[in-house]
């Protein structure tokens, strides 16, 4: 195996309507790691994805995938987004939703083979949702759907999974169970997952690498150094905590 990162940002820059939202940002995601990068709202976490994605360019900088750039690599690329976009009755089932994961690999102009729905199939197992195969999406929960974005972004054999707010709108354990979820994928398959995400607590206990951005590089780590790093109240502007009016009486019993 390469000792090249699966990600790397080098001196990145990229502005937008004239205003830098990345400023200068540099870091590593070692391969086979689960990753997750913090960070306030507006700190440019979103961008940071598009730009690995290719759909953007950085104004200077280096960014590369497995020592490409983005579109050049030859290992696959999986994106989950925050939410599938298919209202409730949309006729789109879970099977067919998988297997789009599938087209970069189809080509166009082509039909899927065999081979692309017993792939689809594999990653909705993979997830735990087969039973759901001929479901619409739009009927599913919240925290299905995210299955299914995780079995369709599979699907496509990738090496590399990026994830942007993936579990915005789901509750405490919906939240955990996905985490859970990726991190047992992530072993099994000896994925790298890069998660934006506002959960810094919960993400933090599956994690393995942190990187705190705000426009720029904060601290990147281990969970344990990153959260107890001095910049991480500074970046969210968190309050000191408030002693109360026993807490040195408490303190002195303890």
């Amino acid at each position: 195996m390469s000792d090249e990162p699966a990600v790397s940002f080098a001196d990145v820059w990229f502005a937008y309507d004239g205003k830098a939202t990345l400023a200068g940002a540099s870091f590593d995601v070692p391969r086979g790691t689960f990753a997750a990068l913090i960070g306030p709202t507006g700190a440019g976490k979103t961008p940071a994805l598009r730009l690995l994605l290719g759909v953007m360019r950085p104004s200077r900088g280096r960014v590369l995938l497995f020592g490409a750039p983005p579109g050049h690599q030859r290992e696959g690329i999986g994106y989950i987004p925050q939410r599938i976009t298919a209202p409730r009755g949309f006729p789109l089932t879970v099977a067919e939703a998988v297997l789009m994961g599938r087209y970069g690999r189809i080509g166009l102009c082509r039909w899927p083979r065999k081979s692309d729905h017993q792939a689809a199939l594999l990653a909705l197992e993979r997830v735990g949702l087969q039973h759901l195969a001929n479901a619409l999406v739009g009927s599913l929960s919240g925290g299905q759907q995210q299955r299914v974005l995780i079995a369709r972004a599979l699907a496509g054999e990738p090496q590399l999974l990026l994830l942007d707010e993936p579990t915005a709108g789901l509750d405490p354990a919906a939240r955990s169970d996905f985490y859970n979820l990726c991190c047992t994928l992530q072993r099994e398959a000896h994925l790298t997952l890069l998660v934006a995400s506002h959960d810094i607590e919960v993400v933090a206990q599956h994690a393995s690498h942190m990187i705190l951005l705000n426009h720029t590089v904060l601290a990147a780590g281990a969970p344990r150094e990153v959260l107890h790093s001095a910049v991480l109240q500074e970046a969210y502007r968190m309050p000191e905590r408030h002693h109360g009016p026993h807490a040195d009486h408490a303190d002195s019993t303890t």
